[in-house]
């Protein structure tokens, strides 16, 4: 099957191509918000996802290093990961809190996200040690916060992990598509509206809203 081949295909280096794939959207998420990572969090949900220390290793190392470690997972782990994400950040819990996808959140959104693609995927999951998502940290990502970060993740999407195989393969062109730019009136219909009646003076502090990942819109 064309659809099989393309997502099991490996890189120049031997890793799955959708590592880079899924590593493409996340480093374009974290970019674009990257102001948000200097604002204080205000909920436990941003909190939690923002951890103790951010980790200074670049996104796309970070997974290549989560595949070396756990060197069974194959492509489709990626693309679950990356459909998880989406589904996470589309989430009531998610919009609530106003966490985005920006560099304080990233690494450990998306940990959690492979976290999870490679249990509901892989016949071995058992062997997905999640000590591996702190040593490809650089001990930025304690192994002790995983378990409470998947039981937040999964309690966001309502448990809903499965994906279908029409969703899979649509989330598949879509990362292959790579990143766009975000709707400009992404969380900002209030904002547009107050300023048509001419009571920009009166609006209030802006707060960083979620939106999902701007490549998911279809």
């Amino acid at each position: 099957m064309a659809l099989a081949a393309a997502v099991l295909r490996l890189d120049a280096n031997g890793n799955p191509r959708t590592v880079r794939l899924l590593a493409a959207l996340v480093e374009f998420e974290a970019r674009h918000f990257a102001a948000a990572a200097a604002q204080p969090a205000q909920n436990d949900l941003v909190r939690a996802f923002r951890g103790g220390a951010t980790p200074a290793v670049p996104i796309a190392e970070f997974l290549e290093r989560i595949q070396r470690c756990n060197f069974l997972y194959d492509g489709g782990v990626y693309i679950l990961a990356g459909a998880y994400l989406a589904r996470f950040m589309r989430s009531r819990a998610a919009r609530d809190a106003g966490i985005l996808v920006e560099p304080a959140t990233a690494h450990r959104l998306v940990s959690v996200a492979v976290l999870l693609g490679a249990k509901f995927s892989s016949p071995r999951h058992f062997e997905r040690r999640v000590e591996a998502f702190q040593i490809c940290s650089g001990q930025s990502i304690r192994a002790s916060e995983m378990c409470s970060l998947e039981i937040l993740f999964l309690r966001a999407v309502d448990y809903r992990i499965f994906i279908g195989d029409e969703e899979f393969q649509r989330f598949f062109r879509v990362m292959e598509r790579g990143p766009k730019a975000p709707s400009s009136s992404c969380g900002s219909k209030k904002r547009k509206a107050e300023a048509a009646a001419g009571r920009e003076e009166e609006e209030e502090p802006r707060r960083v809203r979620a939106c999902q990942l701007p490549v998911v819109v279809s």
